[in-house]
């Protein structure tokens, strides 16, 4: 099993919002191969923050992002919120490594990493400008995801606004959407039936 990053949170250096780099595993994962290779891989960015940090674009308030810092650059208290911003990514900085990292997954005979190539692939290829590459399911997935993303976001937007019936209905179909997701996407190809990997 490949360790997992559950929460990656960084933070602006200039308004302390949080972003939660965990949900751009993808990139990180990338970066993280790029640099390091497949020896010992692992989610998240822990030790890899010098190579992350100048590719993260910066905060809507236009601060920088670092791990584990508030404003007054002192360590952040342990109880930190469950969800922050999605982080972005200077694309065109960003694609190089990823470019690296994504020939590093592809020729890896680890069959976790493997597995891994496989859950990452449609993301992947957009990531890489080789949208061309997609195949129908694949943009299906892509346009399924995007759902998800949308219904995370109302469903934060419901909470945020104390709107406890339309965050309980979002959060109804974006299970819903989820499971859909998981049972045609993740476990399809997975030869241990109930396990996503």
């Amino acid at each position: 099993m490949i360790p997992a990053a559950r929460s990656d949170l960084w933070q602006c250096r200039q308004c302390g919002a949080h972003h939660e780099l965990a949900t751009r595993s993808l990139e990180v994962g990338l970066v993280r191969l790029a640099v390091d290779g497949e020896s010992g891989f692992r989610l998240g960015s822990d030790g890899i923050e010098a190579h992350i940090e100048p590719l993260l674009a910066p905060c809507a308030c236009g601060g920088r992002l670092t791990r584990g810092q508030t404003p007054n650059e002192t360590a952040t208290e342990p109880s930190q919120p469950a969800f922050g911003v999605r982080p972005r990514f200077a694309a065109e900085a960003l694609r190089p490594l990823a470019e690296r990292g994504w020939a590093v997954l592809e020729a890896s005979a680890d069959r976790r990493l493997a597995r891994l190539a496989a859950l990452w692939r449609s993301r992947a290829l957009v990531l890489l400008g080789r949208e061309d590459e997609l195949t129908r399911e694949q943009q299906l997935e892509l346009r399924l995801e995007g759902r998800l993303a949308r219904l995370q976001a109302d469903i934060e937007r419901a909470r945020e606004a104390g709107d406890d019936d339309a965050a309980q209905a979002a959060h109804a179909r974006y299970i819903e959407l989820g499971t859909t997701f998981v049972r045609r996407f993740v476990l399809s190809g997975d030869d241990r039936a109930g396990t996503a990997g």
